[in-house]
């Protein structure tokens, strides 16, 4: 497959990202009511996360970018010519199609994601304490946030309504549960053993794994947006996974 092939795919992530950073995380929830005596909203807010924004951007996309040009240098330097031809073009031409495929898995859950986020409008775990009600507001009746006095600022209670699905984790299987499917198929060395193998394989999707259960430690999110963030993340990573290699595991 030539590069210039994809030229327009990879025109359409750089547009998402951009639409991503600038428009669909500014996206304002719809204004959900909720009440105070609500138990599983009554969590405190943890001031510092055990994986940031910044961290997940990180680890599900930079960091596979980074196993799959490793990997496919390796395998054309240490395993010589597979299927007949491994040569320079047909290296690139790989690289190219598998970070095709991350990237496109990646942009599609992270904007479907804040897409469903504002729609579903679920408060956080930590909600009330985003929201510091004003004194005298009932605690048994259904209020918006116009009760809310926002201590920690107005974008924190915005944000608050953001719960469901679970960004972290569909992010994070979109981008290292694509690379384990990855990995399962390209990245299979003559010498390395079995369990070795396994073990690089399964890798990444724990770390997926423990970013969607630091979420629920930070009480950032419940537990049933964990599971919709998962189902978002496979869905789109084993689907980008045989759009760009025709084949699944």
């Amino acid at each position: 497959m030539a590069l210039s092939t994809n030229a327009k795919d990879w025109l359409t992530v750089a547009i998402f990202i951009v639409l991503f950073f600038y428009y669909f995380e500014y996206l304002q929830p719809f204004q959900r009511q909720f009440r105070l005596d609500d138990s599983t909203l009554q969590h405190p807010f943890a001031k510092v996360e055990r994986v940031t924004d910044n961290e997940l951007y990180l680890y599900c996309s930079l960091v596979p970018t980074v196993v799959i040009g490793v990997v496919q240098f390796l395998r054309t330097k240490l395993c010589g010519p597979v299927s007949g031809g491994a040569s320079e073009n047909w290296s690139l031409s790989a690289t190219n199609r598998a970070l095709l495929g991350l990237w496109v898995s990646v942009v599609a859950a992270a904007c479907v994601t804040d897409v469903l986020k504002v729609w579903i409008a679920r408060p956080r775990p930590d909600f009330l304490e985003r929201c510091g009600a004003v004194a005298g507001t009932p605690l048994h009746t259904y209020v918006s946030t116009e009760v809310c006095t926002a201590p920690l600022g107005q974008m924190y209670v915005a944000d608050g309504m953001k719960s469901t699905p679970l960004g972290h984790l569909s992010m994070a299987f979109a981008g290292l549960f694509y690379l384990t499917l990855w990995l399962g198929r390209h990245g299979r060395f003559p010498k390395a053993s079995a369990l070795t193998t396994f073990i690089v394989r399964t890798l990444p999707s724990l770390l997926a794994a423990y970013i969607a259960f630091s979420r629920t430690q930070d009480y950032r999110h419940h537990f049933f947006d964990v599971l919709l963030g998962l189902t978002i993340g496979i869905l789109f990573a084993w689907g980008c996974y045989v759009k760009y290699h025709g084949v699944s595991n």
